[in-house]
């Protein structure tokens, strides 16, 4: 039985940019997980292409032994409504009432 490979895929998250002047958008990779450098992947022209087909898999150009996936970033949490923030601040006055009090 061989030993597992310990060097999975790492993720690379990565901003859409495009390059003045031109028509080429760009993935930026601006940490890789390797070298801690930015690196960039053609994402295809501006008026025909999906950038999207270009994102996943790919060789890390520090490194083109070692692939690394190219995600979109993590969106925010978004933010809780109106009455959780009464809420919230309602106990957490109630609480410091109770360690003044007691």
């Amino acid at each position: 039985m061989a030993k597992k490979d310990r060097r999975s895929q790492q993720p690379a998250f990565v901003t859409l940019r495009d390059m003045p002047g031109t028509r080429v958008m760009f993935w930026v990779v601006d940490s890789c997980p390797y070298c801690g450098e930015r690196h960039l992947h053609v994402a295809g022209n501006l008026r025909t292409a999906d950038p999207g087909e270009a994102l996943g898999e790919v060789p890390a150009p520090c490194q083109p032994e070692r692939p690394y996936v190219l995600t979109l970033p993590p969106r925010p949490k978004r933010k809780s409504g109106k009455e959780e923030r009464r809420k919230a601040r309602r106990d957490s006055k109630r609480e410091a009432w109770d360690e003044d009090g007691g």
